[in-house]
């Protein structure tokens, strides 16, 4: 049988292999990610840790720049005519625990009407190198020397109050007697300091440097609920992260030496306050910070030979006249008029006939 060789090539149908007609393609299936080596990982994981680290130290620079201790008293018409009215007095308002400048400035301008009816009003910010009562002394004297004041009124705002005791002796020694001392919610020793949110606030300031921006966020929410002082949750929060931010709020360092002082307190009181120094009281008796009742104890133990007197300020929280400024105003006039009354004018003389 002849065989037919002139029989034509098979064509290739379009989508087949040309070497095997009847084979279908096989599918690719996509190739997933390359995950890098762990040296290569670890590498670009140190370098973004090393950038996060600079970037939050140069931050937290911005925190501790300040390193001088300020007096700042406010030009306003209140305190021109207080120093009219009463040459050579000033008010003297020292912060309290983590206070920054601006939240103790915040304080001052919700005080100072009161203060404005014996003396004009400052504030003395702390240093961000940490309490240093020497030179806190010496800023005040300077300032009383270039005002000519001799006669100074301190106000301690909660761990202020401590920093109000141990001033006023030197003050009385350098011859700028010191009429009234008031203690707004302060402890009388680390005893009195109910908080235990102190403790981890501290703690957050040491970590919170490294961890950038989310970390001052949320330490700034946690202290502001901590510490509402009549706020409601969202003005409480707000208020806390606002302070985490603050560029002139205060640093880890001052917070230390704030914390070794409120534990050294009062064993490094000596006395030496003077007996007519008045001692007013402004507490609000549900205080959730400090035991306002028995650091009040602790005041009178101290001093036992001068005069106090009490205000209460209930619902206020503690250490809180910028949140609760008319109910601390009224509390410091009656204070001042009790412990510090102004002379009354003479009675007009009967004639005699």
């Amino acid at each position: 049988m002849a065989v037919n060789t002139n029989r034509p090539a098979p064509t290739a149908s379009p989508g087949l292999d040309q070497a095997s007609p009847t084979k279908r393609p096989v599918a690719r299936t996509p190739k997933g990610p390359t995950w890098p080596s762990r040296r290569v990982f670890l590498s670009v994981a140190g370098a973004a840790a090393v950038t996060a680290f600079r970037a939050n130290i140069a931050g937290d620079y911005v925190l501790t720049d300040r390193t001088k201790f300020r007096v700042t008293t406010p030009d306003n018409a209140g305190n021109t005519a207080a120093a009219a009215l009463f040459p050579g007095t000033a008010w003297y308002l020292l912060g309290g625990f983590r206070v920054g400048y601006r939240q103790a400035v915040d304080k001052l301008a919700a005080l100072q009407p009161a203060m404005n009816l014996r003396a004009p009003a400052s504030v003395i910010s702390y240093s961000n190198d940490g309490i240093d009562v020497a030179q806190l002394f010496i800023a005040i004297q300077r300032d009383a020397f270039a005002r000519k004041i001799t006669k100074a009124y301190l106000y301690g705002d909660s761990f202020g109050g401590m920093v109000a005791a141990v001033l006023a002796p030197l003050l009385e020694q350098n011859g700028i007697h010191v009429k009234l001392i008031v203690m707004g919610s302060s402890p009388s020793s680390v005893a009195d300091v109910l908080d235990p949110g102190k403790e981890y606030i501290s703690l957050a300031g040491a970590v919170v440097p490294y961890l950038g921006l989310v970390g001052r966020l949320a330490a700034g929410v946690w202290s502001g609920l901590a510490n509402p002082n009549g706020q409601d949750m969202y003005d409480a929060a707000r208020a806390g992260v606002r302070r985490s931010f603050d560029p002139n709020n205060n640093s880890l360092m001052l917070s230390t030496s704030q914390g070794t002082f409120l534990d050294a307190f009062p064993a490094q009181f000596d006395g030496g306050i003077s007996h007519t120094t008045g001692i007013g009281l402004l507490y609000d008796p549900e205080d959730f910070i400090v035991n306002a009742a028995q650091a009040m104890r602790g005041w009178r133990r101290l001093l036992p030979d001068n005069q106090f007197f009490e205000y209460d300020l209930p619902h206020t929280g503690h250490a809180s006249p910028e949140f609760h400024p008319e109910l601390y105003r009224t509390g410091l006039g009656v204070l001042q008029d009790i412990l510090d009354p102004l002379p009354r004018p003479a009675p007009p003389v009967q004639p005699i006939f």
